[in-house]
């Protein structure tokens, strides 16, 4: 299809939408006439949903700027007929809540278009038109005026249905305010770079001065539109009811929470992020397109830039008011009196509500006073209310909170990307210069930590609500320049520790390290499956939230430690360490790592977070940094310290049934799993130093982890103890767990097992040279595992025994182990001939089961065994023909034989 027959069938779109719009306007699309049907009307809907899912969709069109328009208007349109149908009621024959579902495609559509055209004609005279359509006042005022309107209207539409209200509404919250953003960032980026162009275009040749000045107009529009919405914006930033006592207009804290319309407010904020954002977008593009940007550019770029300084310091007090009427306790603290010493007329009063404009330089509460931060919030935080949004109540004011964070995240992002060094630069940034971290990261601390303090299931919307805090700090964390203190950094890491931790304890098997969580979310649900058990949509979902809301606290804990100074790294790795070991924070007595019964030990989630961020931090870090060279030996000692009480049977068996809340302690086997994948990572680091106690450690946990494993049963059941049992249902006795086999994990263990003999292999030869023999009872038992099962023993012991796949994909991992010894031949060639017989004794049916191997097997291991061949000598021969007996001598001299017909070289070409 060429590019005229797209538009051409893009354009006959617009008569079909066209006469959806007239027959709405008349009323039949929601069947208000008595001669339409229920069923035609639905038609109607289903024709204009999918018209407008298509322009929402589709991966991308070509059309000209006319129809781009058309369209635009088309469903600017169709909103205010939604609206207005909405509002009169008239809906008796159609569902209300499909008109709002309708309202939010017509706001994504709308959204798609305005980023195709940002995309198709940059630098357009059709910009101006587009600019007029979408920039101005009027349109503007109706993107956050009728969404406030629709959600104001959704208590009675939705009634008891308070899911599908929260996904609806936010959802049309979270489609508007990225419509803010991408015109913000459209714009902006047209106003910055067309200095830059000019600038460049001037150094080659003359423009002529028409195009000059029509550039320079459309140059001024975009900025006059950009600025438009900052005044827009911050004239609905008088959301704050105030009332008068003794002749001043005040803030009663204790008033305002419940007189608050958390609904416009939240639209407000959410409007204000979406606008920060785009602006944050186009600078950092613009960095990004000219790295090395001149003084005269950087001159421009902070020129535009003061042009909404103003407003950001508006928007920044702003959210410091909400943020202290959220939160502020009305009690022994001043808080009736927030803001006084102002007649109300100077305040402007008016309807009775703030004005930002007159307050803001008198807002003096939250300055920072020597830069010296608290993690535990403002005096008289209402820490009460952070438990009941955790619990799912007020979704409207936690969705408000994540937007008051995502805002601050904006600002602190801003201030980064224009802060150029130079006295213009510091005077162009002067007049929001501050901001007020203080009670945004005590807020931040608190939340986290109230995550890591629930006893059951969190809401899973409040997963949502963190996302924002998440984002604030973590951009809180890409400036190294901030002045905090030792105490303040480790208390920040630690809160991050505490809800990883919890993170990890809810995740139960399916926990793991971040190089391959992808993975993990579906192995649980997988073997459940086989179990008998039905996953349901729930689970799904709440682990999909759960992988999300960690790799937020992950990529936070990441910004933080890439860019530490040795002072912050140091306060971070003595948090990791202290969670290793089991220190617990509030009782130095008390320690979290235990031994535990038969069926293993346990550890905190704390311990399981340490180990999670301490893998961070190995990949984040230089490993030459003086400060974590010293902390290496106790760091990998306390790894092996936790497998050493984790370590039993049980961490290869998973719960037939998911649990119907959560564990008091991580999952077992996936703590040892994780710990056996931060060792190899420390091991295959150059620039660390292990102790050679720890590399025998290191050879010796196969041995310690698969010792028996042939003889696990394929299920179980555990009796539930005082210890180790969870909250048990009123009236119901005390039972047994039941437990399966976890396949997908034993493969995973196997596997990091032979992986990590691997490593130490490869990187600590001088040590492997003094530990054979520890490493050869490695190898022996991890060779075992792949032994033929015993067909009697399965079926009258109900063994475990692994499939065929399952099998070969075990033999491929062990098959490395012999090619990498291969590579060290000079430590391993005296040695070869030693492992050489091990394999031999094994397929020839003299391993711990005389069954052998199946032929399957030993074809994925033959590469592994050749090599063991390759480097041993012809002494080393005729000593194994002496050594072994019977059908072993048979089996070595085929495997010569089939090695130099298939593997020796000859010297051939």
């Amino acid at each position: 299809m060429t590019r005229a027959d797209e538009d051409n069938a893009l354009l006959n779109i617009s008569p079909d939408m066209m006469e959806i719009l007239n027959k709405l306007n008349n009323e039949k699309l929601v069947c208000t006439y008595p001669d339409s049907t229920h069923a035609h009307g639905v038609d109607k809907y289903r024709i204009c949903e999918n018209l407008l899912n298509f322009c929402s969709t589709v991966p991308g069109f070509h059309s000209n700027s006319k129809s781009f328009l058309q369209l635009i208007t088309y469903i600017l349109h169709l909103e205010r007929l939604l609206l207005l149908t909405l509002l009169n009621r008239h809906y008796e024959s159609c569902n209300p809540i499909e008109l709002i579902r309708l309202f939010i495609c017509c706001r994504r559509a709308m959204q798609n278009l305005v980023l195709k055209f940002g995309k198709e004609y940059p630098d357009s005279k059709q910009y101006s038109t587009f600019s007029e359509l979408l920039g101005n006042s009027y349109s503007l005022i109706w993107l956050l005026r009728s969404v406030q309107e629709i959600i104001g209207l959704s208590h009675e539409i939705f009634g008891e249905h308070i899911d599908q209200k929260k996904n609806t509404l936010f959802s049309l919250v979270d489609k508007t305010s990225e419509i803010f953003s991408t015109l913000a960032n459209m714009n902006s980026k047209f106003c910055l770079l067309g200095p830059k162009k000019q600038i460049g275009s001037s150094l080659k040749h003359t423009a002529s001065e028409s195009d000059t000045s029509e550039h320079d107009a459309l140059e001024n529009s975009a900025l006059e539109h950009v600025k438009t919405m900052a005044e827009q914006l911050e004239k609905t930033t008088a959301g704050i009811p105030v009332t008068t006592k003794d002749c001043k207009c005040v803030i009663k804290i204790e008033n305002s929470y419940d007189n608050v319309c958390w609904d416009k407010l939240l639209c407000t904020m959410s409007c204000i992020g979406g606008f920060l954002w785009g602006l944050v977008s186009a600078f950092e593009s613009t960095m990004k397109d000219y790295p090395t940007a001149s003084s005269e550019e950087r001159k421009l770029m902070l020129h535009y830039a003061s042009n909404f300084s103003r407003s950001i310091a508006k928007f920044e007090t702003f959210v410091d008011i909400c943020l202290h009427v959220l939160f502020m306790e009305n009690k022994d603290f001043g808080s009736v009196d927030l803001i006084s010493g102002r007649l109300p007329q100077e305040l402007d009063c008016e309807n009775g509500f703030l004005n930002i404009e007159v307050v803001m330089d008198g807002w003096t509460m939250h300055q920072l006073k020597d830069n010296k931060l608290q993690s535990d919030g403002p005096p008289g935080m209402k820490r009460s209310l952070l438990e009941n949004l955790l619990n799912g109540e007020g979704p409207f004011v936690a969705f408000t909170l994540r937007e008051l964070y995502s805002v601050s995240a904006a600002i602190v992002k801003l201030k980064g990307l224009i802060s150029f060094s130079g006295n213009v630069c510091r005077k162009a940034c002067n007049p929001f210069q501050h901001l007020s971290l203080n009670p945004m990261v005590g807020t931040a601390c608190i939340a986290l930590q109230k995550i890591a303090d629930m006893s059951d299931w969190p809401d899973m919307f409040s997963l949502v609500w963190i996302d924002g805090i998440l984002r604030y700090l973590e951009v809180l964390g890409t400036f190294p320049g901030l002045n905090l203190s030792k105490e303040l950094y480790a208390q920040i890491v630690n809160a991050h520790v505490s809800a990883i931790g919890k993170c990890i304890l809810l995740q139960g098997k399916s926990a793991t390290l971040p190089t391959h969580e992808i993975g993990s979310s579906t192995k649980t649900l997988q073997l459940q499956n086989t179990s008998g058990y039905v996953v349901t949509k729930n689970i799904i979902d709440r682990q999909n939230r759960l992988n999300s809301l960690i790799s937020r606290l992950r990529l936070s804990m990441r910004n933080f430690v890439s860019v530490a100074s040795n002072m912050h790294l140091s306060a971070t790795l003595q948090v990791i360490e202290r969670a290793l070991v089991g220190v617990n924070q509030y009782s130095h007595s008390i320690y979290e790592v235990e031994t535990g019964t038969s069926d293993g030990g346990t550890v905190s989630s704390d311990v399981a977070a340490g180990i999670d961020c301490l893998y961070l931090v190995l990949g984040s870090v230089p490993g030459n940094k003086r400060v974590f060279q010293r902390t290496v030996p106790s760091l990998v000692g306390a790894l092996f310290n936790i497998v050493l009480h984790l370590q039993s049977p049980l961490i290869f068996y998973i719960e037939k049934l998911p649990p119907l809340c959560p564990d008091l302690h991580p999952e077992a086997g996936a703590i040892v799993l994780m710990c056996v994948e931060v060792i190899t990572s420390f091991v295959g680091r150059h620039t660390f130093q292990i102790d050679a106690c720890h590399v025998s450690q290191c050879l010796h946990l196969p041995v310690m982890l698969f010792k028996g494993f042939k003889h696990l049963l394929a299920d179980r059941s555990v009796s539930c103890s005082s210890e180790n049992i969870r909250e048990q249902i009123a009236g119901q006795p005390l039972a047994s767990k039941e437990y399966l086999l976890d396949r997908q994990f034993s493969v995973d263990m196997y596997a990091a097992c032979c992986k990590l003999l691997c490593t130490v292999l490869r990187h600590q030869q001088s040590e492997v040279g003094q530990c054979v023999a520890v490493l050869e009872d490695s190898v022996n038992i991890l060779l075992s595992c792949l032994e033929s099962a015993d067909s009697k023993m399965v079926s009258m012991a109900g063994c475990f025994t692994w499939n065929k796949e399952e099998a070969l994909k075990c033999a491929s991992f062990f098959r490395r182990i012999y090619e990498e010894m291969r590579q060290q031949k000079t430590i391993m060639e005296h040695h070869s001939m030693h492992f050489l017989a091990g394999y031999i004794s094994m397929f020839s049916g003299l391993g711990p089961f005389q069954t052998g191997i199946t032929r399957e097997i030993d074809e994925a291991l033959r590469p592994g065994v050749y090599s063991l061949i390759d480097i041993c000598q012809e002494s080393d021969f005729q000593q194994l023909h002496t050594y072994l007996e019977g059908p072993c001598r048979t089996t070595l001299a085929n495997l010569v034989h089939d090695y130099k017909l298939h593997f020796q070289y000859q010297g051939k070409i």
